[in-house]
């Protein structure tokens, strides 16, 4: 049997019912926490999914193995669909889009930055300069206190070493691209 996350196989089986121990049951049920685990995540568009954890994965996950395991799989999409749904756009939010930044030195402590693709309209820039710097999450806030407003066309300052991050933020100040370089 493939390892699974530490005891999600009794899981299953207790959401189940099934009481007795049986290893053909096992390898059968293994093999649809597998693959419920493969859907789900190729559903979610994310590489790994907490199923141990109670939460929404772990829910669709012991649903997936109740449909798989009554010879049902080919209407669990369908009847979690809204979830499912769910499922993939509350993974995808938190990504951001990515900004090409390229930067040109001007001088020691100047720097020119062009950015692709353009900003949405009504969108602006801010940025940060300074080492170990972090990308924020899709709609994340960066309130002006924290960051720089940018035009889009000004030099920023910023020594060799140093990275410099500019986001794209929405009228909220919310991020919505971002890209970092170091100088």
């Amino acid at each position: 049997m493939a390892d699974l996350p530490s005891g999600l196989l009794d899981a299953v089986k207790s959401y189940l019912n099934i009481t007795w121990q049986d290893t053909a049951t096992d390898t059968k049920l293994t093999g649809y926490i597998n693959r419920g685990i493969a859907r789900l995540q190729q559903i979610a568009g994310a590489p790994s999914l907490d199923f141990v954890v109670e939460g929404q994965p772990r829910a669709l996950l012991l649903d997936y193995c109740r449909y798989a395991n009554s010879q049902a799989l080919e209407v669990f999409e369908k009847n979690f669909e809204a979830e499912l749904l769910d499922l993939n756009l509350s993974t995808q939010a938190p990504v951001i889009d990515s900004l090409t930044v390229l930067l040109t030195v001007i001088s020691d402590t100047t720097v020119s930055a062009k950015i692709a693709p353009a900003p949405d309209e009504g969108d602006d820039y801010v940025y940060q300069v300074g080492t170990g710097l972090t990308v924020p999450g899709r709609l994340d806030v960066c309130a002006t206190g924290a960051w720089t407003v940018w035009d889009g066309v000004s030099n920023i300052t910023a020594a060799a070493g140093q990275e410099v991050l500019i986001v794209e933020i929405n009228e909220d100040y919310q991020a919505e691209r971002a890209g970092k370089v170091t100088v």
